[in-house]
């Protein structure tokens, strides 16, 4: 009896054959480290969302992407009312799909799920790493609507990733909420991060939502030079609208590099220099303001509100 071939197996060959890159098929370009970015509508269940990530990462990879990044919640869809239903071990049935993607097609791919895990659920973003490692971040600071169901993230951990000949790429995550703390970029920063990749579920979209990032991202990267890349949800699910937007921020202007404010699914790619980039994080360097940080004035947890015998003019 005939046998027959995974699925898995003839997309591989596919690939191939369309000369799509492949596991260890090429080494990172430094001074060109291309990036995509994804706008989605993840309303529409899991199944029809991991065929929209696996559309979108086929896409990239044909296009030499290193790494992909969708939005917030965008494998289970955004639900925060009742979130238990689509909940996910990790790893779990979604978690494995994603990474036999990234096997397959030679790129990083980073999405978001509600986790499942101690009883507690979690919105959480997955790294899954073309030598089958699958990583996560847990949203450190759940919106105060999202904090009624999911708890917070504990870790603001960085990832590494590793070419054969040796150039590293190490990048980080926060999504949508996170963003609004700046002590959030500079941790990540200070632990070597060149990236960080901020996937959304915002109501707030297209030029509005590039604007309002405008305020903050770009501080975010010019303050710990380091990349800031952002995507965001989009469509209506019956009780909600989210409203799309990407944006890439240059860690040496603050200035938006590109953006996306269609309203509908898409996706950009941007080629960043991390060669340059390394240039710009070392000691000597005059615009690497973290290393000149006085870490002794500053008080985590410390209640900074003003006191009411503070004088002053």
């Amino acid at each position: 009896m005939r046998k027959s071939i995974p699925a898995c197996l003839l997309l591989t060959m596919a690939l191939i054959l369309a000369g799509v890159n492949t596991p260890n098929a090429h080494g990172f370009e430094m001074e060109r480290f291309r990036i995509a970015l994804v706008q989605m509508d993840a309303g529409q269940g899991k199944k029809r969302n991991l065929e929209k990530i696996e559309a979108f990462a086929t896409r990239a990879a044909q296009n030499r992407a290193e790494i992909i990044c969708f939005p917030e919640l965008s494998i289970t869809g955004y639900e925060r009312n009742r979130p238990l239903p689509l909940a996910e071990t990790i790893p779990g049935e979604s978690s494995t799909v994603v990474s036999q993607l990234s096997q397959t097609l030679a790129i990083i791919i980073l999405a978001g799920l509600i986790e499942k895990a101690e009883n507690q659920l979690y919105i959480t973003q997955i790294a899954a790493f073309p030598d089958g490692r699958v990583e996560s971040y847990r949203k450190t600071h759940p919106g105060r609507n999202e904090s009624v169901h999911f708890s917070r993230g504990n870790a603001l951990p960085v990832f590494h990733a590793t070419d054969e000949a040796g150039n590293r790429v190490t990048f980080a995550m926060g999504i949508c909420y996170d963003m609004h703390f700046p002590e959030i970029a500079a941790s990540y920063s200070l632990k070597g991060a060149q990236i960080l990749f901020s996937p959304h579920a915002s109501p707030l979209g297209g030029k509005r939502r590039v604007t309002v990032w405008n305020r903050y991202l770009g501080a975010r990267a010019y303050d710990n030079t380091l990349y800031v890349a952002a995507c965001n949800h989009l469509g209506h699910d019956g009780t909600r609208a989210y409203g799309s937007g990407i944006g890439i921020w240059d860690p040496a202007t603050a200035q938006l590099l590109k953006a996306c404010v269609d309203g509908k699914d898409a996706m950009i790619f941007y080629d960043l220099d991390l060669a340059a980039l390394a240039k710009k994080r070392t000691k000597k360097s005059k615009t690497f303001y973290l290393k000149d940080r006085r870490e002794e004035l500053y008080c985590p947890g410390q209640d900074i509100s003003p006191r009411q015998d503070a004088g002053g003019n």
